[in-house]
C-alpha cells in the first residue's frame, strides 16, 4: 500500500503527519508525505531525516495555506504541484489533513482529516458565525466534506460543530489523535517535578487563550513558564518567563519537570499538548469546553476560559497541595494512556483498508 499525505510545517498537524507516518512505515506501508507552508526548521528536518532512512519520500514548497492571508495564489500553484508528485508517485490513496486540494477528480480513494477549521474556531472564539469575508474558505471546505471519500475527526465535539456549521459531510467517522508512551518514563520515575506551570502553543491564537493566563499571573503562587513564538505584544508579570520556540525535545524537557500544564482553550478539536503533558505525568488545567470534557473527562482541572480568578484558583490549589497535584498527574497520564499512537496507527490502516475496498469493489 503507498499513501500519498499532505502536511504543514506550521502547527501540530506537523507532529500528527510525522507519527502517523512512522507507525504506517514499520508496517511496510510506503509513504510520500507533502509539505506545505514555512520553511522547516532544522528540528523538523532532523525528523524527516530519520523517517527519510526508513523509506519515507518527503516534498516541501513554502506555500500558503488556506487559512493564511490571501493564500489562494499559492492554494492554485500547489495544486499544480501535488497533482506533478501524484503522477510521479502513483498512490494507492490520497490522505489529505488540508481542506484546499480535496476535491481535485482524484482517481484513487480520498481520505480528509479535519484537524480544525476556521468555521469552528470562530464560532467558539468569537461566538459568531464566520464573516462572509472568508465565503471561498467556506465553500472549499464545504467542497472537500462532500468529496473526500471519508472524513475523519479528531473528536466527535468538532465532528458535531462542523456538522451544524457546514451541513453534510462524508462519512464521518471519529479517530482520536495518539502518542507513544513507550518513550516516556513509569510514573514511579517521575522525580524531578518542580511547582512550576508550563504553556505552549501558537501565543497569537485567541483560541489557545494565553491572555487569560497572563492575566490570571499576578494572582498565582508560582512561577510561569510559556513556549511559543510571541505573534503580538504580550505583557509579562514578574512570575512569568517566555522561552520562545522550543523543538519538541525541548518541549518534552520541560514538561519532565513541571507539575502543572495549563491551557485555558476556548477552542481545541482535540489538544496534542495536552497529550504530551499527560505522558509527562503533568496536572492539566483546561478550558471548560466539549471537546476537553470529552478526551480528558475527569482527569483535567477545567476552568471558565473568561476568568482570570478561576484560572489562579485552579492553579494555586495544585500548586500549594502537592498531593493533590500528583494525583492529578497520575489520572491524567493514566487517561493519557488511551490515545496510543499503536491505535491511531491501527484506526488509520483499518480505514485506509476499508476505503480501498469500497472504491474498488464491483457494483
Amino acid at each position: 500500500m503507498k499513501i500519498l499525505m499532505t502536511t504543514d510545517t506550521a502547527g501540530g498537524v506537523w507532529h500528527y503527519a510525522l507519527d502517523l507516518a512512522e507507525g504506517l512505515l514499520k508496517e511496510q506501508v510506503q509513504v510520500v508525505l507533502i509539505s506545505m507552508g514555512p520553511s522547516p526548521v532544522p528540528s523538523q528536518i532532523e525528523q524527516v531525516k530519520k523517517r527519510q532512512k526508513r523509506g519515507l519520500q518527503f516534498y516541501h514548497r513554502s506555500l500558503r495555506l488556506e487559512w493564511m492571508e490571501d493564500p489562494w495564489e499559492d492554494v492554485a500553484v500547489a495544486a499544480g504541484w501535488i497533482r506533478k508528485i501524484y503522477d510521479r508517485e502513483k498512490p494507492d490513496l490520497l490522505h489529505f489533513n488540508n481542506y484546499a486540494h480535496v476535491a481535485m477528480g482524484w482517481e484513487v480513494p480520498v481520505l480528509l482529516t479535519a484537524h480544525s477549521c476556521m468555521g469552528s474556531w470562530w464560532q467558539s472564539v468569537k461566538n459568531e458565525p464566520l464573516p462572509p469575508a472568508y465565503g471561498q474558505y467556506f465553500q472549499t471546505v464545504k467542497n472537500s466534506f462532500l468529496a473526500a471519500d471519508a472524513v475523519v475527526f479528531p473528536s466527535n465535539a468538532l465532528l458535531e460543530a462542523c456538522q451544524d456549521i457546514y451541513g453534510q459531510i462524508n462519512s464521518p467517522k471519529v479517530i482520536y489523535n495518539g502518542l507513544s508512551f513507550t518513550r516516556t518514563p513509569a510514573i514511579s520515575e517521575f522525580s524531578s517535578k518542580m511547582p512550576i506551570i508550563f504553556s505552549m502553543g501558537r501565543l497569537w491564537d485567541e483560541a489557545k487563550n494565553v491572555e487569560l493566563l497572563l492575566r490570571a499571573a499576578p494572582y498565582i503562587g508560582g512561577e510561569i513558564f510559556i513556549a511559543g513564538e510571541k505573534g503580538k505584544d504580550l505583557e509579562c508579570p514578574r512570575n512569568v518567563r517566555y522561552l520562545g520556540k522550543l523543538t519538541r525535545k525541548q518541549v518534552f524537557n520541560w514538561l519532565k519537570i513541571s507539575a502543572i500544564y495549563v491551557l485555558p482553550v476556548k477552542y481545541e478539536p482535540f489538544g496534542l499538548s495536552f497529550l504530551e503533558a499527560a505522558s509527562f505525568q503533568c496536572a492539566l488545567v483546561g478550558g471548560n469546553i466539549p471537546s476537553m470534557k470529552e478526551i480528558w473527562g475527569e482527569s483535567m482541572t477545567y476552568i471558565d476560559p473568561e476568568d482570570p480568578k478561576d484560572l489562579a484558583k485552579s492553579c494555586n490549589e495544585l500548586l500549594h497541595n502537592p498531593d493533590l497535584c500528583n494525583l492529578k498527574g497520575e489520572e491524567a497520564y493514566r487517561r493519557g494512556k488511551i490515545y496510543s499512537l499503536q491505535k491511531k496507527k491501527e484506526n488509520y490502516l483499518e480505514t485506509y483498508t476499508d476505503l480501498m475496498h469500497k472504491i474498488t469493489a464491483p457494483i
